[in-house]
């Protein structure tokens, strides 16, 4: 066989590792699927590298005698041990001649624990006789889920426990609780937390009416509901329904069992908030959440010993009194006001500075993507892909991925869109490079530079450059800590507007960028990656020094920026943080 003809004869059909993130120690292996399309056998040589950042770890090269057909081989991994570390994994395929001829790349991290980088995915399917758990979770695994959400799980939001293993939801779905513990499991499996669903606060109207002292009221005295679906219980100290929902969620974790609580609250009410009259006590649900998280996370761990939190802040509230608290990561559902870039954006900082320990999560779900088709679907998936960079590259981490290949797009996850195949890889190429470059993108000590600051810093010639998201221009968004400084570029050029959640045209594409970046310090090494091109992989760039006004300025050239690139910074200085 010659090299044209086992070039066009095998290829790498697939590359992935064989759990979402790995404990210091963990061993670790590559799963190939090679498809030789030919009726004989034919040898190739499979080249691996395993990459930090710009940095070539090690190497190995091995033969492969491939059959015809499909095959799966398994490589093992030999990782460093040191915690919270993102890497590359790098395959190339070869002919015996050692001539390449194509290259895939995939990622994997090393944590002691989710919450250093949680990268959220859901499940929504728990329909009786279900036997795909092992499947779907596996799958998760090939976007690097962590951590997953059990959406609307249980049987009644008052009592989480179902009477029997099939069941008939509050929203009239058919679940089976054996499908649940079998996700669970499954879950468990490949180093996903399952975190299971609860509302703090709401009940059905066949216990909250029996039970008006445990309710809420408005001003009129008017109980509260969530459209007469749910009715909004009283979570203070010393009210009933406190002790009757807490121990329904020690019994969730202990007998599911699930590793934690997503605690979910519906945005309201935030005034004029009572007890039932004659008394009419005021409340202040702001004042009672943080109180109720952590006594939960007590409660939790002692049920079962490491269980988590999160909790919801709704669009953003009460952000201030919840993120300080003991919740293990910082969660924000995004609605309106929250309607631009620059709003994902400052979503994150603020969480940021209220709880500088913990990672933020944005549950930002994508309508566009609802029902798309044609056309249409396109515009979606730019959205998709302008609203994840954003993001990420603001040192956030989105809730979107879950089940086999689908994004939330409906705050009712069993709503979910199924992603067209070819996207779908896309957006696994995104999970590869925010896991491949989270030292660089998540890393807690990353400082986002001021607007004016960055907007002063960056320069490129003919095309406008902005610091807040604006349509019509580049985003730039400038970070840094101890001997590293990043620049983000999102390309914005065509976007007619700024909204994150309405579709968008697909991008201009711009080749050999030319950049000037504002330095003050001596640099080490400048390099660039973006998960559109080659992979993610990292390319050095030249560069030079260029002294004007009294400042020094890397001018550099990106060579291509799709929907988003990186240009990372290697210098001496110990930046401040």
């Amino acid at each position: 066989m010659t090299n044209q003809g086992a070039e066009h004869s095998v290829s790498i059909e697939d590359v992935w590792v064989n759990r979402a993130v790995f404990q210091p120690g963990e061993a670790a292996s590559l799963h190939i699927l090679l498809n030789n399309q030919e009726t004989g056998s034919l040898p190739i040589r499979l080249h691996l590298s395993l990459m930090s950042l710009d940095e070539k770890l090690w190497e190995s090269s091995q033969r492969v005698e491939t059959r015809p057909g499909k095959q799966q081989l398994v490589v093992p991994l030999e990782l460093p041990t040191e915690s919270f570390r993102g890497y590359g994994v790098d395959l190339t395929l070869c002919d015996e001649y050692d001539s390449p001829w194509e290259q895939k790349s995939t990622a994997l991290d090393v944590l002691e624990s989710w919450t250093q980088a949680p990268r959220y995915g859901f499940l929504a399917d728990f329909a009786p006789g279900e036997q795909n758990a092992v499947a779907v979770c596996a799958w998760l695994v090939r976007y690097h889920i962590n951590i997953v959400q059990f959406y609307d799980w249980m049987w009644r939001h008052y009592v989480l426990m179902p009477p029997q293993d099939v069941f008939t939801d509050a929203c009239e779905r058919q679940v089976s609780l054996q499908a649940v513990r079998g996700k669970v499991a499954a879950c468990r499996a490949r180093g996903i937390a399952a975190f299971g669903y609860a509302a703090v606060y709401g009940a059905e109207p066949e216990y909250a009416l029996e039970h008006p002292e445990e309710m809420l009221y408005d001003a009129v005295g008017e109980p509260y509901s969530l459209g007469g679906l749910f009715y909004i219980m009283n979570i203070h100290q010393d009210n009933p329904w406190r002790a009757r929902i807490l121990a329904e969620m020690a019994r969730a974790v202990r007998e599911v069992p699930f590793d934690g609580l997503h605690l979910d609250q519906y945005g309201f009410p935030r005034n004029e908030v009572f007890g039932p009259e004659p008394a009419r006590v005021p409340y202040d649900l702001a004042a009672d959440f943080p109180v109720f998280i952590d006594e939960a996370r007590r409660i939790l761990r002692e049920a079962q010993p490491g269980s988590r939190v999160i909790f919801n802040a709704v669009e953003n509230w009460p952000i201030e009194t919840v993120a300080p608290t003991s919740q293990d990561a910082t969660y924000i559902e995004v609605w309106p006001p929250y309607t631009s870039y620059a709003d994902l954006q400052k979503l994150i900082l603020e969480a940021q500075r209220l709880a500088p320990q913990k990672q933020v999560i944005l549950a930002a779900y994508l309508a566009p993507l609802k029902g798309a088709q044609g056309d249409d679907l396109l515009l979606a998936e730019a959205a998709t892909r302008l609203a994840s960079a954003a993001i990420w590259a603001s040192g956030g981490f989105h809730l979107l991925i879950g089940e086999r290949d689908a994004a939330l797009c409906d705050p009712y996850y069993p709503a979910y869109a199924s992603l067209r195949p070819d996207f779908a890889r896309v957006m696994r190429g995104y999970y590869d490079f925010v896991v491949r470059y989270e030292n660089t993108l998540s890393d807690l000590r990353l400082a986002t530079l001021p607007v004016n600051e960055t907007e002063r810093s960056i320069q490129i010639d003919g095309i406008t450059v902005s610091a807040t998201g604006e349509a019509g221009a580049l985003w730039v968004i400038r970070r840094q800590m101890p001997h590293i400084s990043t620049v983000s570029l999102i390309n914005l050029a065509t976007a007619p507007d700024p909204a994150w959640n309405a579709p968008k045209p697909l991008p201009r594409t711009f080749q050999n960028l030319p950049i000037e970046i504002q330095i003050d310090e001596d640099i080490t090494g400048v390099y660039a990656a973006s998960p559109e091109h080659d992979e993610g992989k990292p390319h050095q760039l030249v560069y030079w020094l260029i002294q004007r006004e009294g400042a020094t300025w890397l001018h550099t050239n990106l060579p291509a920026l799709e929907y988003w690139s990186m240009i990372t910074i290697k210098t001496t200085t110990n930046y401040p943080v």
